[in-house]
């Protein structure tokens, strides 16, 4: 949702560069995040889907919540939130404490 609102508010205009440090940030964080809720064993389908939605979308959402608040901040905290979030996608269940 943060993405679409930021991409009606958008100029028009040519497409916007892709946000490499924050998808850096997002690849690291779900590293991270893997990491805290235990390694899990992952299964190859489930991986193409962590990288899909923690780091491809993580960073165009980091992107959008720095544009839309006007902070540095923002896009960091979104890109790494994104991508520790991302790791639950490996997890067998929904969530660790399940």
């Amino acid at each position: 949702m943060l993405i679409l609102v930021q991409r009606w508010r958008a100029p028009s205009g040519g497409p916007a560069a892709t946000p490499w440090p924050h998808l850096a940030a997002a690849l690291g964080a779900g590293l991270v995040g893997w990491l805290v809720i235990g390694r899990p064993d992952p299964a190859w389908d489930e991986v193409s889907l962590a990288v899909i939605t923690g780091v491809i979308l993580g960073s165009e959402a980091a992107r959008s919540a720095r544009v839309l608040s006007g902070k540095e901040w923002a896009g960091w905290a979104t890109a790494c939130g994104s991508g520790a979030a991302s790791a639950t996608w490996l997890l067998a269940t929904p969530l660790p404490f399940m």
